[in-house]
C-alpha cells in the first residue's frame, strides 16, 4: 500500500477523529429529528420554563387596566351577555375618567336591547372605544363587529394564535386572507395610546415590509422560527414576552365600575380593556405561566390582550424588542458545536464517574448560558443541544469502551501468559504508548535477552513415546517459563526445546538503574533455572526418566521490540544484534574448559551484561565470540554463582572471586 494512503487510513483510525465523527453523526441525527418536529414539544416546554424564571415576579403594568365580568357580576346582573344598557353604563363611567382608549373584548355583532340607541350614539361620538370581531380562518367562523362601527377603525380582531400544545406564545398584529384585512384589538389600543407621543407605524429598519414602532422593528414570525416546525404563521405574528409575570394588571370588576369603586387616577391617560373572566363563559387560554405550575388554571383572554398591548407600548416607548432567535443555519451549527464538545468530553472521561461529572457540568453550563442569553432576549436551542451533547458523549464512551476492550484483549492475548499480572496492568494503564492502528508500536529499547536450550535433547526424544515426550517437555517448559515470569521477564518464543526470554520489555526502561535491574533479573533467573534443573533431574532419576542439562546465553543491548505476523496470528518479539549474540552464547557453552562445566545449567554471559551486574556475582572469563558481520568480538564469561550461593562453593571457586570476577 502506498505510504500516503497508509498514513491517511492510520489517521482515520485515530480515536479522537472517530469521536468527533460520532459527535457530528449524533448531532446530525438530532438536527434531523428537530427538523421533523419531533423535539418541538420539549423545546417549547423549555421556552416556557425560561420565561417563568425570567418573569418569576409579577410587576404591575400601570398603563393597562382590566375590567372583567366575573361570575359574581353575571349572577348579580342576572344577564349574559351584558345588555346594551349595561354596556353603555360601563363605557360611560370609564370614559368619564379620560382613558386614552377602551377596548371591549366582547362580541357585539347583534344588538342586545334595551339601551341599544344610547350605546350606538356613544360609539359614534367617542372614537376611543374599540370593539372586537373574529376574523376566523374561513368565512363560516367569522363574527363581525358592532354594525354601527363597521368600516371604521374602532374594530379590531380578537383572534389568538394557539400552539399545538394549547399554549399562547405569539401575538397578532394583522390578518389578511386576500379579500379581507383586519388589525388586532391590541394594536388598535396601543396605537391610540402612542398617538399622544406622535408614534405611528413606520417601515422596518432593514425591511420596509416590516412594521416599526419607535426604534423597534417587529419582524414577522415565520413557520420555522426558533423551535417551531411548520407552525401556523398566518398574518403578522410576533413572540409574546409576557413581561411582568402572570399577575401583571390592575383589575376591576364590572360591579366595581357600575358602583363607582374605581380609582380615576388609574384610568386617566391609560388603556382599559373590558372583558369576561367567568367559568360559565369560556374565554381563557393557557400561557407559559399556566403550564405545569398553576395546577390547571388558565389565563383570561382579556389578560392575554393586555400583555399584547403592554408589549407593543414598551417596544415603542422603551425600545423593548421581542425575543430573537438564530437562523436555522446558526442553530444547526450551535447543535453541532455542542455535539462535538460532548464527544470530546466523552473521549476525555474514560470512566463512569468522570462521564457523569462531565455530563452534569456540561448540562449546567448549557442551562446557565442559554438562560443568560434568554434574559438578554435571545432564545437559543436547549433541548436538542443537550440531547446532541449527551448522545455524542454516550456514543463515544460506548465506542471507546468497546475499543478499549478490543485493545485490552489484544494486549492480553499477546502478554497475559508471558508477564506477571502487575506488568499487564501497568501496560494497560500505559496503553497509548503501545497500541497504534491495532498493532503494538515498534520501539527501540535496551533489554537483556536470555536464551536457554536443552543439551542432549535428541537422544531423549528418540527414547520416549510421543505422549511421554510431550509430558516430559511440558514439565520442563512450565518450570522454566514460570521462573522467567517470576523474575520479571517475558517469554518471547519457544523453539522446540529452546526458550527465548526478554528482560526489559514491554515497558521501556528509562533509567540506567532499571537496565541494571533487568540484567541482574536475567542472571538470577538463569541461576534459578540451574537450581530447578537439579531438582528436576533428581525427580526424573527417581522416575527412571531421562536426565538433561540446560545451556543458557545472556546478552544486554539495544533491540527493536514490536509485533510480527498477520492480524490472524501475531506475536510480540525483539529483533537486533543482541538477540543473535545471546543465541550464539547459548551454543558457545559446548566449547568451554572442563573445569567450568556445570552439570545442570551452563550459563554464558556477554560482557555487555556483566557490566550491569553488582560485584557479588561470580563470573569466569572463558574467551571471545566472533559474530558474523561484526568486526569486534564479544567477551564471554561463565556464571558460577552469586553471594547467596558463595558459602556453598569449594575453596578453589571462592579463591577465584577476586582474580576472575568481572562486574
Amino acid at each position: 500500500m502506498h505510504p500516503a494512503i497508509s498514513s491517511w487510513l492510520e489517521k482515520l483510525r485515530n480515536p479522537t477523529l472517530i469521536s468527533v465523527a460520532l459527535g457530528i453523526a449524533a448531532s446530525l441525527l438530532v438536527i434531523g429529528l428537530r427538523s421533523a418536529g419531533m423535539l418541538q414539544f420539549v423545546e417549547l416546554a423549555s421556552y416556557d420554563a425560561y420565561l417563568r424564571v425570567k418573569e418569576r415576579q409579577s410587576v404591575l403594568e400601570p398603563r393597562v387596566v382590566l375590567v372583567q365580568a366575573f361570575e359574581a357580576d353575571i349572577q348579580k346582573l342576572a344577564e349574559w351577555p351584558l345588555s346594551d344598557r349595561n354596556m353603555f353604563a360601563v363605557l360611560k363611567k370609564l370614559l368619564a375618567h379620560e382613558p386614552r382608549s377602551v377596548g371591549v373584548d366582547l362580541y357585539r355583532d347583534i344588538p342586545v336591547p334595551p339601551g341599544t340607541d344610547d350605546l350606538h350614539r356613544l360609539l359614534k361620538s367617542d372614537k376611543r372605544v374599540v370593539f372586537i370581531e373574529k376574523f376566523g380562518k374561513d368565512s363560516s367562523k367569522r363574527v363581525a363587529g358592532p354594525p354601527v362601527l363597521r368600516g371604521t377603525e374602532q374594530i379590531g380582531f380578537a383572534d389568538v394564535t394557539v400552539d399545538e400544545d394549547g399554549v399562547v406564545r405569539r401575538g397578532l398584529l394583522f390578518l389578511d386572507d386576500g379579500k379581507n384585512f383586519s388589525v388586532s384589538l391590541a394594536l388598535r389600543l396601543a396605537l391610540a395610546y402612542l398617538a399622544e407621543a406622535g408614534i405611528t407605524p413606520q417601515p422596518g429598519s432593514d425591511d420596509p415590509a416590516h412594521m416599526r414602532l419607535g426604534s423597534v422593528t417587529l419582524r414577522p414570525f415565520e413557520a420555522n422560527d426558533g423551535a417551531y416546525v411548520h407552525a401556523d404563521a398566518q398574518g403578522y405574528q410576533y413572540l409574546l414576552d409576557y413581561r411582568g409575570g402572570a399577575e401583571r394588571f390592575k383589575t376591576y370588576s364590572i360591579s366595581d365600575v357600575l358602583e363607582g369603586r374605581v380609582d380615576p387616577k388609574l384610568i386617566e391617560g391609560n388603556v382599559v380593556i373590558v372583558g369576561v373572566n367567568a367559568e360559565s363563559v369560556k374565554d381563557a387560554f393557557l400561557t407559559p405561566f399556566d403550564r405545569f405550575t398553576r395546577r390547571g388554571q388558565t389565563t383570561a383572554g382579556i389578560a392575554v390582550h393586555g400583555h399584547e398591548v403592554s408589549q407593543l407600548i414598551r417596544a415603542a416607548l422603551n425600545g423593548d424588542a421581542p425575543i430573537r432567535f438564530l437562523s436555522d443555519r446558526f442553530e444547526n451549527l450551535w447543535i453541532l458545536l455542542w455535539g462535538v464538545l460532548g464527544a470530546l468530553l466523552g473521549r476525555a472521561a474514560r470512566s463512569t464517574v468522570r462521564f457523569t461529572l462531565f455530563t452534569a457540568g456540561g448540562l449546567i453550563l448549557l442551562a446557565g448560558g442559554t438562560l443568560l442569553a434568554f434574559l438578554g432576549h435571545w432564545w437559543l436551542p436547549v433541548a436538542p443541544v443537550a440531547i446532541a451533547g449527551v448522545a455524542s458523549a454516550g456514543l463515544v464512551t460506548a465506542f471507546l469502551s468497546g475499543h478499549e476492550r478490543q485493545e485490552k484483549k489484544f494486549l492480553m492475548d499477546i502478554f497475559s501468559k508471558s508477564v506477571s499480572p502487575e506488568v499487564a496492568d501497568e501496560m494497560w494503564r500505559q496503553r497509548e504508548m503501545f497500541i497504534k492502528g491495532g498493532r503494538l508500536q515498534p520501539q527501540t529499547m535496551t533489554v537483556t535477552v536470555l536464551f536457554s536450550d536443552l543439551a542432549g535433547f535428541t537422544p531423549v526424544a528418540e527414547r520416549l513415546s510421543a505422549e511421554e515426550l510431550m509430558n516430559w517437555l511440558n514439565e520442563y517448559m512450565e518450570t522454566m517459563a514460570g521462573l522467567v515470569i517470576k523474575h520479571g521477564g517475558v517469554v518471547d518464543d519457544y523453539y522446540g526445546d529452546a526458550i527465548k526470554s526478554n528482560f526489559g520489555v514491554p515497558l521501556p526502561r528509562k533509567t540506567p538503574e532499571e537496565i541494571r535491574r533487568d540484567a541482574m533479573n536475567a542472571v538470577r533467573c538463569a541461576m534459578d533455572m540451574r537450581a530447578a534443573m537439579e531438582k528436576l533431574n533428581a525427580a526424573w532419576s527417581a522416575e527412571n526418566a531421562p536426565r538433561v542439562k540446560v545451556r543458557a546465553g545472556i546478552a544486554t543491548g539495544s533491540v527493536v521490540a514490536g509485533c510480527l505476523g498477520s492480524a490472524q496470528r501475531m506475536k510480540y518479539t525483539t529483533i537486533g544484534d543482541v538477540v543473535n549474540t545471546a543465541a550464539r552464547l547459548e551454543s558457545y557453552g559446548k566449547e568451554i574448559p572442563e573445569h567450568l562445566v556445570d552439570p545442570y545449567c551452563q550459563i554464558m554471559v556477554a560482557a555487555s551484561t556483566v557490566e550491569q551486574l553488582d560485584p557479588g556475582f561470580h563470573l569466569e572469563p572463558v574467551g571471545s565470540l566472533q559474530l558474523k558481520g561484526k568486526s569486534q568480538a564479544v567477551d564471554v564469561f561463565a556464571l558460577i554463582s552469586d553471594a547467596e550461593t558463595r558459602a556453598a562453593e569449594s575453596p578453589r571457586a571462592a579463591s577465584m572471586v577476586a582474580s576472575g570476577s568481572a562486574g
